[in-house]
């Protein structure tokens, strides 16, 4: 960090030479910082899907590391070509290479051959070897200088565990994002298709139909919460195919659901014109609307016929037996006039529309129905609404949210994303060992060192500083890194699905299963809560994995450590 924090003190300096090491790390924390900053961008929602870009972060980088774009890439312009130039100069070439960022591709590729080359021996025609300058790391506390001493990559075994426990960290935070983004956003998607067919309200009469609808629908239409109110008939029936030729018939049971189009159209899109496969959405005179799957299932086309059986039939032959006559009941015949598609697969296959008039006569109603199905502004108001219907309606009525009628349905995704979100977090748990694995081979490795830190003063507070603030290093890494990551596959997750289909032929999220054509995810600016979970709950998990080996690095006796030299 205080490499970084050294060229911003050279804002505008373009004399002199700058290290690699000078110019890799400020390019390495402007990165961090851009994702950091792109990750608020998302929160907030700042970020331009037209521009590409964030207010504060979402960078465009052109080397040598000019960054251009949102505020803080600006801010950083001037610095960044300033470190780009002086790190020229110390490969002993002008700062006027830095034109070569123009060129696409092979000027990029050369400027970046010159930035990773070592600085010139001695002093050249822009000065000394900065090398021979003390490092920043000087002006730093004394544990945290030590600690990052320690973390430089090195050919050793223990920067390879180092690195291993960064990138365990970085995937498991990219994952643990990934997968509640789009649990989340499944589960959003899921809501917004229930909506789509089901009312926020319902409102019935406890124990009986509802006679007087009509009264009822305007008093709750004078709620200015409410958008729409329209009656509705549900229930079993049984029908029959009429095959022709000598083919057997076919029996299902299935549930009609009458419903006046006009009215129905301003509660849900159940009788849309977008849903129509074939033929109308046309149920007047004994006419039906059938789902795809129905139609599938028993053959039909539009214009066949159904005979219907309903609840009334069956009551009519029982009563006549129990009064000791016969009488029998031929069924109704009902002409399929639509085929639709809600996109619901229990929709399609279990339901039939049928006009409110028919319905009716189905279930011997007379002028009543079964209940009013009712659409509010706000989705989210629907238990407010609820509350002030039932001080409004006459006692006996009964009002149900849209949450109420699908309380399974959400129970189990809520249910499946808080265990999926622990059972991530047990991945995070083991990504921590690696940190656990590192820094009880650094304090082996390193027990002559702390015998002669302690020998020369140091406290054993200090020690545990050392090695704790490792932990920290290596965690603060890892969870930037995995938040870029995170952000950066949510971004292109249904470019990579669809690579995925043409590499393999393997469809992962099949349409007709899922009901989705486009893998759905929560917005990241939506994410605060679950981002905050993740954050603070990684930081403390690799913050805890480093507590053990910091301890038993405090612990150790001079003497004890000597001999093990």
């Amino acid at each position: 960090m205080n490499w970084y924090l050294e060229v911003l003190k050279k804002y505008a300096v373009f004399s002199g030479r700058s290290r690699r090491k000078e110019y890799w790390y400020f390019a390495l924390f402007s990165l961090l910082i851009f994702i950091a900053l792109g990750v608020v961008d998302g929160m907030v929602g700042f970020f331009s899907i037209e521009a590409g870009i964030g207010i504060l972060g979402r960078e465009v980088l052109v080397a040598p590391l000019v960054l251009v774009g949102a505020i803080f890439a600006l801010l950083m312009f001037i610095p960044s070509l300033a470190v780009g130039v002086r790190r020229l100069h110390d490969t002993n070439r002008s700062g006027w290479w830095t034109l070569l960022g123009l060129i696409p591709c092979i000027g990029h590729f050369v400027l970046l051959v010159f930035l990773v080359q070592d600085s010139k021996p001695g002093e050249n025609q822009y000065g000394s070897n900065p090398k021979q300058l003390p490092e920043p790391t000087a002006g730093l506390p004394f544990e945290l200088a030590l600690a990052l001493r320690y973390l430089r990559p090195k050919r050793t075994f223990v920067s390879m565990i180092t690195l291993i426990s960064i990138i365990g960290v970085t995937l498991g935070v990219a994952v643990l994002i990934i997968v509640m983004s789009v649990m989340s956003g499944f589960g959003q998607q899921l809501r917004e298709r229930l909506l789509e067919l089901n009312a926020h309200l319902k409102v019935s009469e406890r124990g009986k139909p509802l006679s007087d609808y009509r009264s009822i629908r305007d008093e709750v239409l004078s709620n200015e919460a409410v958008s729409g109110a329209a009656p509705f008939i549900i229930g079993p029936v049984l029908v029959e195919t009429q095959p022709d030729g000598e083919e057997s018939p076919q029996v299902f049971t299935p549930w009609v659901r009458g419903v006046d189009l006009e009215l129905e159209l301003k509660v849900s899109s159940l009788v849309s014109a977008n849903n129509l496969v074939a033929g109308d959405i046309d149920v007047a005179l004994n006419g039906l609307v059938v789902g795809k799957e129905f139609a599938r299932m028993l053959n039909l086309r539009v214009g066949d016929f159904l005979a219907v059986h309903s609840a009334r039939s069956f009551h009519r032959i029982r009563k006549a037996q129990q009064e000791g006559s016969e009488a029998v009941l031929l069924p109704d015949d009902f002409e399929v006039r639509g085929v639709i598609d809600t996109g619901h697969y229990e929709y399609n296959a279990s339901f039939v529309l049928a006009s409110i008039e028919d319905a009716q006569a189905l279930y011997d109603l007379g002028d009543a129905v079964h209940g009013l199905s009712v659409k509010l502004h706000d989705s989210k108001q629907a238990e407010t609404v609820r509350q002030q219907l039932l001080k409004t309606l006459p006692q006996g009525y009964v009002v149900t949210t849209w949450e109420d009628e699908n309380t399974q349905i959400l129970d189990a995704l809520k249910v499946e994303r808080n265990v999926m979100f622990f059972l991530l977090f047990f991945v995070m748990i083991v990504a921590a060992f690696g940190i656990t694995s590192s820094q009880i081979t650094f304090v082996v490795q390193r027990t002559p060192e702390i015998g002669t830190l302690k020998a020369l003063g140091a406290t054993g507070w200090q020690i545990m500083q050392v090695f704790f603030a490792q932990s920290l290093v290596v965690a603060l890494l890892g969870l930037t890194f995995g938040f870029g990551l995170g952000l950066l596959v949510l971004e292109y997750r249904n470019e990579f699905l669809e690579l995925l289909r043409v590499a393999t032929g393997f469809e992962l999220f099949p349409a007709e299963i899922y009901l989705f054509d486009k893998l759905p995810a929560q917005k990241f600016s939506e994410m605060g809560g679950d981002l905050t979970k993740i954050g603070v709950g990684s930081l403390f998990i690799c913050l805890l994995a480093g507590v053990i080996p910091a301890w038993n690095a405090s612990r150790l006796k001079p003497v004890e450590a000597f001999r093990h030299e």
